[in-house]
């Protein structure tokens, strides 16, 4: 299916390409987060950061664009390039809610309770690893595809790491409704949390989306 060609190497190009500014993205929100806190949210640094979170999602945006046009001119048959481009435009979500969490906290003037900061980096971190495996995955779907068909235990990994966020999430959000706060106050940081823990539901379902594309595909 995936058999190494010209344009089938620039199709995983343009996919790594978006990858790496998917990347940028998360690493760029995850500046922003670490200062968005009640004892350093400085408001001129965490806008210069969201801008910067704004300018790697559009790079995204136009990586993904560019995939989606190298498809036309690929071998790959119409139900592969379907499933390429539902993988791209899921992972493209990413840096979607990077992007949207950043900018709706500045247009909120939000900021973090201090003694949240470890839990919120701890899934920021959990993010990363799964991101890094998703990144892995889409490699070996082009580079050793028959290998991946018959062993892809590391898609378990990545749900591993989500049930990981999911529990501090739970804590996190337990928190938030035990800690003092005013109902709308406390709704709004559950939100927000809830966000950021989105990011890694969102690459557990694009690793859903990898695996039945290999399960449809087994003898």
């Amino acid at each position: 299916m995936f058999n190494k060609t010209e344009k089938s190497n620039e199709v995983l190009d343009l996919m790594m390409e978006q990858f790496k500014n998917i990347k940028k993205t998360m690493y760029s929100f995850e500046e922003f987060i670490n200062v968005s806190y009640t004892k350093r949210g400085d408001s001129l640094t965490l806008r210069s950061l969201c801008d910067t979170v704004y300018d790697n999602e559009s790079a995204a945006d136009f990586s993904l664009k560019r995939m989606i046009d190298s498809l036309a001119g690929s071998p790959y048959l119409p139900q592969t390039r379907e499933e390429l481009i539902s993988i791209s435009t899921s992972c493209d979500k990413i840096a979607n809610i990077c992007e949207g969490v950043s900018f709706n906290m500045i247009l909120q003037g939000f900021l973090f309770p201090e003694d949240f900061h470890e839990d919120l980096k701890a899934i920021i971190e959990l993010t990363h690893q799964q991101f890094a495996i998703l990144e892995e995955s889409i490699s070996r779907l082009f580079g050793d595809f028959k290998d991946f068909l018959k062993d892809h235990a590391i898609l378990d990994d990545i749900r591993e790491l989500e049930s990981k966020v999911d529990r501090i999430e739970r804590k996190l959000l337990e928190k938030t409704y035990t800690n003092g706060l005013d109902t709308a106050h406390a709704a709004q940081m559950a939100g927000f949390i809830q966000h950021i823990c989105d990011l890694s539901d969102s690459i557990e379902d694009i690793a859903d989306k990898i695996q039945i594309m290999l399960v449809t595909r087994k003898a």
